[in-house]
């Protein structure tokens, strides 16, 4: 995300998030990795090497958009000590931080926010020593899933260290290891459509469990339990969570082939370079005829793909239906998000915040 939209989204946001908390979140992130700089320096230099590409990734972009609906969820459910969310919050961040990570080994993808990303860092460090190329990426790719996997067990570091009750950061503890279970069977589901059959439905299956469950209801329960939400309220607060959270893979999977890159800071070519199955793709796979799945067929999933052949593809994407389908399907989960929004009974004030939440994060362009 470029300086500007970082500002725009944060003007945007503000009347949302609080800037207390989203200015102690920041703070809470930046003394979680300067203290692990100095501990890994008592390892090697080499260890220092990997929390400083990490600590410096985490600066080069991110809107730290789960710590802060965690901490809109604990406010408008009566929270009373914020204090104590703050590491609980940034804890969201980290597991955030760590998929992305592994996301993009996944994706085979070595830019983030615009820059190298952990594999891609290494990559340009160990081609000094490495003239093998299936070295090169593989000895790369393992230091990014090491750092993606300290970034794992800092989110747990993080909530145990907060001034929560113990009650509580077990709770914590226990909804984060699930958004984690889920992410991960949305993260396998989605990685083998692009070589196992598919049934109907799967596109929308890995969405919620991909993005939905750990990006907006872990957050958002999570903030939401630890201020005592009520036993009525949190079936409404998960269904909208999960309503918005689909639509928000949905607008994902179009900025993944139609977004700006400089927006988006990476690249449109590969989500149709990897044949990602998405509810974009099914939806325009039912609208395309013979030839034109003969002509998609051949650029779709493969690596060698030109440009050329990638606009082509999007050309027919437009023409099937399906990116028009795609749009009609967010505007759905919107009307469900906003719909069980007003189901939870709550202040003018509090319901405009959700309403106004769903209808930024849809309208995106990164």
């Amino acid at each position: 995300m470029t300086p500007h939209l970082e500002t725009v989204y944060w003007v945007v946001m503000s009347s949302i998030f609080s800037s207390k908390s989203a200015n102690a979140i920041e703070k809470e992130i930046e003394q979680y990795f300067e203290h692990a700089l100095v501990q890994s320096r008592e390892i090697g230099s080499s260890y220092e090497r990997l929390w400083t590409s990490l600590y410096e990734l985490m600066k080069s972009g991110g809107k730290r958009f789960r710590p802060n609906i965690t901490m809109l969820a604990y406010e408008i459910f009566g929270g009373v000590k914020p204090e104590a969310m703050i590491p609980i919050a940034a804890a969201q961040e980290l597991l955030h931080f760590s998929l992305l990570i592994h996301d993009d080994i996944i994706d085979r993808d070595y830019v983030r926010h615009g820059v190298p990303n952990i594999a891609g860092r290494y990559t340009s460090f160990y081609q000094k020593h490495l003239s093998n190329e299936a070295d090169l990426i593989h000895f790369s790719d393992s230091a990014a899933m090491l750092g993606g996997d300290l970034m794992l067990g800092g989110a747990h570091e993080l909530i145990s260290k907060s001034q929560a009750a113990p009650t509580q950061k077990q709770m914590a503890h226990a909804l984060l290891a699930r958004g984690l279970f889920d992410v991960t069977g949305g993260e396998l589901l989605d990685t083998e459509l692009s070589f196992l059959p598919s049934m109907p439905g799967d596109a929308l299956k890995i969405a919620l469990y991909k993005t939905a469950r750990y990006s907006f209801v872990t957050p958002l329960l999570t903030g939401a339990k630890l201020a005592h939400i009520k036993q009525e309220q949190e079936t409404h607060l998960q269904d909208y969570a999960e309503a918005i959270g689909i639509a928000y893979q949905l607008v994902d999977d179009l900025l993944g082939v139609f977004g700006d890159e400089d927006i988006t800071g990476k690249s449109v070519l590969g989500d149709i370079r990897e044949g990602k199955q998405t509810f974009l793709i099914e939806k325009s796979m039912e609208g395309m005829s013979t030839e034109d799945k003969i002509l998609f067929n051949q650029a779709f999933a493969s690596h060698h793909a030109t440009r050329e052949a990638i606009h082509q593809v999007k050309e027919l994407l437009i023409a099937s239906g399906g990116k028009r389908k795609t749009e009609e399907t967010i505007a759905n989960y919107q009307n469900r998000a906003l719909a069980a929004a007003s189901k939870l009974n709550l202040d003018e004030v509090s319901e405009d915040k959700l309403i106004q939440l769903a209808s930024i994060v849809l309208d995106r362009k990164a």
